[in-house]
Parts: structure tokens; C-alpha cells; sequence
């Protein structure tokens, strides 16, 4: 009885957090796509490409 108990809560567990999961995480990663298409998060070092630009 304890392993049937066991399987049980395993799959009541998985099947409420998987759509919590990707409630979640699917706009932030959204999110996260749309900031660097706009520029708002680089992944250049702004410091670095100055002094570059400066020894041209």
C-alpha cells in the first residue's frame, strides 16, 4: 500500500506543477527573448567596446 500511495501523490504532484511550471517560465522567457532583441540586456561589455572604438 505505501508504494501505490506513493505513485499516486508522485503523479498528483507532477501533473499540478508542470502547468504551474510553464505558466511561470514561458512569459519570462519570453521576456528574456524580447530584452535582447531590444537591447535592454547585452551581452557585449560596454567598457570594452568603448576603449575599442577609442584606439581606432
Amino acid at each position: 500500500m505505501p508504494l501505490f500511495f506513493s505513485s499516486i501523490g508522485l503523479m498528483t504532484g507532477f501533473t499540478v506543477i508542470f502547468p504551474l511550471l510553464g505558466i511561470i517560465t514561458l512569459p519570462a522567457a519570453v521576456m528574456i527573448v524580447v530584452s535582447i532583441i531590444n537591447g535592454d540586456i547585452s551581452f557585449i561589455d560596454e567598457e570594452m567596446n568603448a576603449i575599442i572604438i577609442e584606439e581606432e
